[in-house]
């Protein structure tokens, strides 16, 4: 291994586990992996959580992401968050050394990728559908996203067997992240017959479903063909807002015609300079974005096909972002190089505040009278003029600074705050009782959570299952027999404003234990356990009698 590759790797290293330790920052039970990780527990272990639906209708049946979480865990001994945040801090790295390759492919030096890179790993919150560009928790998606863009750099240098493995890899975790590049890989074959990639991708699609069809624990499969009624268009409307487009904000649609601009102007600023793959890529990711917001609105809403709040093509925006990252932050280091100074400050700051506000209008016109708005604009362009001068003057200095400056200046002087803090010792007390002093099928609820996480973490922590909450709700975009269950039972002990008098009610649905927050104490009954937060009961009858 030579010095320049050695510091390429350190570099690459210290670029990811910033990320993961600093910001954008990782979370765990915070999301997705609500759902996620019930299930794999439950496929672990089929002796627990057999009374949640949430954990006994799995929806994994099309991605190798929880046989290589079990697998994980059986080679390391260790509990499922060790194996998903090591494959994380993995494909974060290749996702990484992805945009390096882009940046090389561009004709930036080694240095100056590495600030395009590093810009990258700063993530971008892609808000409309929900998602990001590196993602927080440790899901298939998160896993996904970062190789399809080690699959875009390794198409810009020619390597086309290996861009088609990163693919098919990224296809087995979360097939629909991989469908743009597929779109776009379909267009090149067409154009320069390029057929090379496509074996390791056709070998991943057959995989893909030899594995389906011996899923563990699947008891209701996804149906794609058919429609929406209007009962289950309500739940999804509620739980899944995110899908359709109508529920939008407007200033969403604004700050994505506004990034569109910005690749337009990117690429044609750029275009002498992309190889000719990527210049194919680079045109048509932007638009196919844009178009998969309209194709998400006609196919949901006009047609109310079921198969779209499962595919999620609108999602296909976040693609506008990244391409918006890359055409501004290589734009403006060229700029910078030029001495077109103005022209430099204007790209590279754009690009240092999209990590800070998703909606990044906001702080390209920034409000003076606003502290925080001016304080993040002010952070954007310091780090813009850093690159600027590691741009022009090959400054070690500024370059370092671009690159690891971000890590504190973000999110402790800009308090940019990605996620709220979840967990607390009273859940793990409340979870660590449960496990001790309830059998593996006593059913919990927890009827004044409303929207809040924290019976989540519950579930996971104590392995005990859950009547109904919030966040296991995510899955009515998928399974039509668990929406109307979930549904159900959220208006019968859940909902969003707590009802003292469906307490006495709940007994009769089979649950054994409610959990309270401590304003919520029941007169006339007694809790087998409390905390500083819980209250935890036995359920009664309407007599008041356990």
């Amino acid at each position: 291994m030579t010095r320049e590759t050695a510091g390429l790797v350190a570099v690459l290293a210290l670029l990811t586990i910033g990320g993961f330790l600093f910001f954008p920052g990782h979370t765990f039970l915070q999301a997705d992996t609500q759902i996620y990780v019930p299930i794999l527990e439950r496929i672990w272990d089929p002796t627990v959580l057999g009374q949640d639906p949430v954990a006994t209708r799995p929806h994994v049946s099309y991605t190798i992401y929880d046989e290589t979480a079990l697998l994980l865990r059986r080679l390391t001994g260790q509990p499922f968050q060790f194996g998903l945040h090591l494959q994380q801090i993995l494909y974060r790295g290749l996702g990484l050394w992805g945009m390096f390759l882009i940046g090389r492919a561009l004709g930036l030096s080694w240095r100056l990728a590495l600030i395009l890179t590093a810009v990258f790993g700063l993530g971008a919150t892609v808000n409309g559908p929900a998602i990001l560009t590196f993602e927080y928790e440790p899901t298939p998606r998160s896993f996904s996203v970062p190789l399809v863009v080690l699959a875009i750099g390794l198409v810009a240098h020619a390597r086309w067997v290996a861009a088609g493995v990163a693919c098919g890899v990224a296809y087995l975790y979360h097939p629909p992240t991989t469908v743009p590049f597929l779109a776009m890989l379909s267009l090149h074959t067409v154009w320069r017959r390029q057929w090379r990639a496509w074996p390791p991708i056709l070998a991943a699609l057959l995989l893909g479903w030899v594995v389906s069809r011996f899923q563990l624990g699947e008891s209701e499969p996804q149906r794609f063909f058919t429609t929406i009624d209007p009962t289950l268009e309500t739940m999804q409307r509620l739980r899944g807002a995110y899908n359709w487009v109508s529920l939008w904000p407007v200033q969403f649609i604004r700050h994505y015609q506004f990034l569109l601009l910005v690749c337009l102007a990117g690429f044609f600023r750029l275009r002498a300079r992309m190889p000719e793959s990527l210049q194919l890529f680079f045109f048509f990711l932007p638009l196919y974005g844009i178009l998969s917001v309209g194709a998400s609105w006609f196919l949901l809403e006009g047609m109310k096909w079921a198969f779209i709040p499962q595919f999620q093509p609108a999602r296909g925006v976040l693609w506008v972002s990244v391409v918006a990252i890359v055409v501004s932050t290589t734009a403006g280091l060229y700029a910078a190089r030029d001495r077109r100074w103005a022209e430099a400050l204007l790209w590279l700051t754009l690009v240092f505040c999209i990590p800070q506000q998703a909606d990044v209008l906001q702080l390209v016109f920034p409000d003076v009278r606003d502290p925080q708005q001016l304080t993040r604009f002010l952070i954007a362009v310091a780090l813009a003029g850093c690159a600027a001068a590691a741009a022009r003057w090959n400054s070690v200095v500024a370059w370092a600074a671009v690159l690891f400056l971000p890590f504190y200046l973000i999110p402790q002087v800009g308090q940019v705050q990605n996620y709220p803090p979840l967990h607390h010792p009273e859940v793990y007390e409340l979870a660590d009782w449960a496990r001790a002093n309830t059998q593996k099928d006593d059913l919990f609820v927890f009827p004044d959570a409303g929207r809040e996480l924290y019976p989540g973490l519950f579930r996971v922590y104590a392995l005990r299952p859950l009547y109904v909450d919030w966040k296991g709700g995510g899955q009515v975009n998928l399974l039509r027999e668990f929406a109307y269950q979930w549904w159900d039972r959220w208006q019968k002990a859940g909902g969003e404003i707590y009802d003292a008098s469906k307490l006495p009610r709940l007994r009769s649905y089979g649950i054994q234990y409610v959990v309270l927050k401590q304003a919520h104490r029941v007169p006339g009954q007694t809790p087998i356990h409390e905390n500083p937060k819980y209250l935890v009961y036995r359920t009664w009858d309407s007599t008041g009698h356990e």
